[in-house]
């Protein structure tokens, strides 16, 4: 069966021939508010992200840190909700944002929405999905559905995903695995395991073809830059919303501020 070309694939396919590798940030959806997000994925866009992660903001994360926390809770307690996350989406769309978006979620919102909005056709705009707390093993009908509609399925994999059960996971996942740094939660950190590279070496043996991008713990450029040499792309998340959150705690410009640390951050070469 040929799988179809979507926005993430043909990205992906693009960093491939030019040797490039993808930086894929990541926003909690509302945080500070909507229309400052949006305002973020264009600045993201202009500065060379790849790809985007949307964060739905929920009332139980378990897979996050505290600085993601904080930023759900923040958004959460603004109104924000998964239909007016989607209609920022199709806004950002209508207004010519070409980056694929990758929904970061869990299963009761996704349901929820998915509920209220009629299905996964209502997802117009949306590249991809990650539900942190759904296995390959249950996620069938997702799957099914998302494939269907054009979405790509990311699954995450780790340290302590045993060998005998990657191969299972890349086969479930299109668009690109996400191979987590290390244990725990996400949030920066001042450096990662030593132990990374044989990690995603042995993900990437897994996945085949499909690009492998690492995330949780990656706040320097030090440390994209490490795991650049290893893996297709690298996923910066809390490490910008601490300064999303300090600038606007701060009365600062929040798209500036968070421009300056992903010029500081990225390690890839200008284009």
């Amino acid at each position: 069966m040929i799988t179809p070309e979507t926005r993430i694939t043909a990205r992906f396919a693009a960093l491939a021939k030019a040797g490039r590798k993808a930086f894929v940030p990541y926003l909690t959806a509302g945080d500070p508010d909507l229309p400052t997000t949006g305002a973020l994925c264009r600045m993201l866009e202009a500065e060379g992200a790849d790809v985007i992660e949307l964060g739905v903001p929920f009332t139980d994360p378990i897979a996050d840190g505290p600085t993601n926390q904080r930023a759900a809770q923040r958004a959460l307690d603004r109104g924000v909700t998964p239909d007016g996350i989607l209609q920022l989406v199709r806004s950002l769309r209508s207004d010519g944002l070409l980056l694929p978006i990758v929904l970061f979620t869990y299963w009761n919102p996704l349901r929820r929405l998915l509920e209220i909005g009629g299905g996964y056709e209502a997802l117009a705009g949306i590249d991809g999905i990650l539900v942190t707390d759904l296995p390959p093993e249950h996620a069938g009908g997702h799957r099914e559905a998302c494939a269907a509609a054009g979405i790509d399925t990311i699954f995450l994999a780790a340290p302590t995903t045993a060998p005998e059960r990657m191969p299972e996971i890349a086969a479930a996942t299109s668009g690109f695995l996400y191979y987590v740094s290390s244990k725990g939660v996400t949030g920066a950190r001042a450096e990662l395991s030593e132990e990374l590279e044989a990690g995603v070496r042995a993900a990437k043996a897994a996945a085949g073809a499909l690009p492998v991008c690492v995330g949780f713990g990656i706040g320097t450029r030090d440390i994209a830059a490490r795991v650049c040499g290893v893996a297709d792309g690298f996923v910066v998340g809390s490490a910008l919303g601490n300064v999303i959150e300090r600038a606007a705690s701060d009365g600062q410009d929040v798209v500036e501020a968070a421009r300056a640390f992903v010029r500081e951050l990225d390690p890839r070469p200008a284009t």
